[in-house]
């Protein structure tokens, strides 16, 4: 992944995004720094939370750590840090042309929601150029913008700890902190960056599994609602704070909505691909329940002896669900990718000696 050119656009972004929001909160942090470290000690948990949950949503594997930090990183450093001057130009643009006042009211909810949900939705697009098997459908796209969210949310909820410690006269730093996290993060966490990016990144993650006009069409639709989406909540209405579930609720169900097609879409392809495997005889009846239950899974590997044995079923493992996923599509798809895994999967099943340590249970879910 190092070797590929987006490994380095991505280190670059992330740098320059870094750089851009040091210099632009870095002064507020060296005034606060008790306040500082007391919002980093409370957002970091529910970062680590966050993180864990969203890769946990995919239904049969979670998704590779590594590449969920790649996807958080940019959200956090790359597409922050590059927000903060975006959103400042659009804004005084919109000052310009329809006047301080209009500005004042709706320019937020005109500026942050096609700066911020582009640069984030870009975290994806990098993603897959770095590695082109980390998104082959609507569900790896999902899962991504959703990190990509979660990580500008992480770095937005910090800015906010700043801007309440000022708003609040900068006497009770550690207070005006918990106050930041109550309202941002236990109220508000919900519905906030995660959701409107994991809705752009379904319809990116279906453009770039396969690529034609309808995909185009989703993604571009896609891409509209979460700028929608994210456009309702900064709009100055229903900004009452009774009110913020009955606001935030769109944009959670829009997200939802999204998973569920998403995951739909994922296990269709999944059974269509283990029954054509199965009749080939590359897959074992029965295999195809081990395969979509991790707890299957786990519970098959530890009922084989440790050594040998068990790093031969987990590469048996991982070759067929690779097989599985390669179906899918995806950026740089290599057309001989799935007769290999067929001939490494015969010759590892060899190696384990018989069909017997990889049988599936015999009660299933």
């Amino acid at each position: 992944m190092t070797r590929r050119p987006a490994f380095w656009l991505w280190a670059a972004a992330c740098t320059l995004g870094a750089w851009i929001a040091f210099h632009g909160i870095g002064a507020q942090v060296a005034a606060f720094p008790v306040g500082a470290i007391v919002g980093v000690a409370l957002l970091a948990p529910s970062l680590a939370v966050g993180v864990w949950v969203l890769r946990r949503l995919h239904p049969v594997r979670s998704h590779p750590l590594g590449y969920a930090l790649v996807a958080v990183s940019w959200g956090g450093l790359a597409a922050f840090g590059m927000a903060l001057p975006a959103n400042s130009a659009f804004q005084a643009v919109i000052g310009k042309t329809a006047g301080p006042g209009f500005n004042a009211v709706w320019g937020a909810s005109i500026a942050a929601p096609v700066d911020e949900e582009l640069l984030k939705l870009l975290g994806v697009a990098v993603l897959a150029l770095m590695a082109p098997a980390a998104v082959r459908g609507p569900l790896d796209g999902w899962g991504y913008g959703a990190l990509a969210g979660l990580g500008f949310q992480f770095a937005e909820n910090f800015l906010y700890v700043l801007n309440t410690i000022v708003l609040t006269g900068a006497t009770q730093d550690a207070s005006a902190a918990f106050f930041s996290f109550g309202s941002r993060v236990v109220g508000g966490a919900w519905w906030s960056h995660w959701a409107m990016t994991a809705v752009g990144g379904a319809g990116l993650g279906c453009l770039l599994g396969r690529a034609c006009r309808t995909s185009l069409a989703i993604a571009a639709g896609a891409l509209l609602l979460a700028m929608a989406l994210h456009s309702w909540w900064d709009a100055p209405v229903l900004s009452g704070v009774l009110l913020l579930p009955v606001k935030g609720a769109p944009i959670l169900l829009a997200a939802i909505a999204a998973y569920r097609l998403s995951r739909r879409h994922y296990l269709s392809h999944f059974r269509r691909t283990v029954h054509a495997e199965t009749a080939k005889g590359v897959l074992v009846p029965g295999e195809g329940h081990v395969l979509a239950f991790r707890k299957w899974r786990r519970k098959e590997r530890w009922g084989v002896p440790a050594g040998e044995p068990r790093r031969l079923l987990a590469r048996l493992r991982a070759d067929q669900l690779e097989l599985i996923e390669d179906g899918l599509g995806g950026l740089e798809r290599d057309p001989g990718a799935a007769d290999r895994l067929r001939a490494d999967i015969q010759l590892v099943r060899h190696r384990l000696g018989s069909g017997r340590d990889t049988r599936a249970p015999d009660r299933l879910p």
